[in-house]
């Protein structure tokens, strides 16, 4: 069944691959941070959680309730949480989270303006001030060897740029990679690649690819892993 199903996608131009945002994939890299920073939230990102269970946890999103939708849904009970955008510099930011036919689409916040064509789908946009602080500035509290994941649509080279000592202990960064201009003002994916290297940290795997529909869609971001060299 599985060769008859890989011929199957193979006729279309297609290829299955095995679903990598899965704890026993990262665990199997070897990885022991003493402190994991999630950084974008959201809801919670239960497999990161689930990989590293003796980890502390440090929970980062500029919306206030992110904290008590983790608690809700049951992905982590011991986390600290600090309610704030990350960046360069410390200072005020303006967080936007779109509304569709759905309702509230509060994994779509974003500190940019959206541009691509999901932006269409939006019936109206709540917009609240929140403070911005640099990663540095907190994870200062949380000493030793990290791990951290960065999803904030579209701001992630910025907070790259405000992570230059914490990336230094960084075992490993998961980050969101926009291969579009899915935002207006949006970093180019060469530049957060340089600053990962400059702290020596390198491409190392594709965790997850974000395209539009049909098997002619372009990528319009990636979920990428990447670790010290000698991991």
């Amino acid at each position: 069944m599985l060769q008859d199903l890989r011929r199957t996608l193979k006729s279309e131009g297609m290829v299955a691959h095995p679903i990598k945002t899965r704890a026993p994939y990262l665990r199997g890299y070897g990885f022991d941070p003493g402190v994991v920073f999630d950084v974008g939230v959201d809801s919670g990102t239960p497999w990161l959680y689930r990989s590293f269970p003796q980890a502390q946890f440090v929970l980062i999103d500029p919306q206030q309730d992110s904290a008590e939708r983790v608690r809700a849904k049951g992905h982590l009970k011991e986390f600290h949480f600090h309610a704030a955008a990350l960046g360069a510099q410390e200072g005020k930011a303006t967080l936007m989270v779109p509304h569709s036919a759905k309702g509230e689409e509060t994994a779509m916040a974003s500190l940019l303006r959206r541009t691509d064509p999901l932006a269409k789908s939006f019936t109206k946009t709540d917009k609240h001030y929140v403070p911005v602080r640099r990663l540095d500035d907190i994870a200062v509290a949380y000493p030793g060897r990290a791990g951290l994941k960065v999803d904030t649509e579209g701001s992630e080279l910025e907070i790259l740029k405000g992570a230059h000592d914490t990336l230094k202990r960084c075992d490993f960064v998961i980050l969101e990679l926009s291969l579009t201009h899915r935002f207006a003002g949006v970093g180019a994916p060469s530049e957060a690649v340089a600053i990962l290297a400059a702290a020596g940290l390198e491409w190392r795997d594709v965790l997850k690819v974000g395209s539009g529909a049909g098997k002619r869609a372009r990528p319009r971001y990636m979920d990428v892993l990447f670790t010290r060299w000698l991991s």
